[in-house]
């Protein structure tokens, strides 16, 4: 049986940070190079499952927190990225920076930049964890 991409998989479970709202300076126009915009960030990552042993210790467990505070670390900074899908990438970076994390799926959306788009547009991308000396 096959599942969806952005479900666990039988033995895992995935950490979820669900349309976080940042202002970033991001966009290839001009006017987008003067002021920050909102873009959602959404993002899941995969870890093998607890398993029958079962902490109740956030040192045992990848936390959505962290990966929070980094986020709104970067969104705090004023180095401005051209593409949705170069932050998507450097979000990618920011969950595999915990080592248990295997795949992680993360979306992008400029919330703002197409009034009749309601819910943004941007990107998605699925990524798993890189090989040693590799690429994912």
């Amino acid at each position: 049986m096959t599942h969806e991409p952005w479900l666990p998989a039988l033995g895992e479970r995935c950490i979820l940070v669900d349309d976080l709202r940042l202002e970033l300076f991001i966009g290839v126009h001009a006017h987008e190079r003067q002021a920050r915009q909102e873009v959602a960030v959404t993002v899941r990552m995969f870890v093998a499952d607890a398993g029958p042993a079962r902490s109740d210790d956030l040192a045992d467990h990848v936390s959505y927190a962290d990966i929070v505070d980094r986020l709104k670390e970067r969104a705090r900074s004023t180095r401005h990225i051209d593409l949705v899908e170069t932050l998507a990438e450097e979000v990618a970076d920011l969950a595999f920076a915990d080592a248990r994390v295997e795949r992680a799926i993360i979306e992008v959306r400029k919330t703002q930049i197409i009034p009749e788009a309601r819910g943004g547009v941007g990107v998605i991308l699925h990524r798993r964890r890189p090989a040693a000396g590799g690429v994912g």
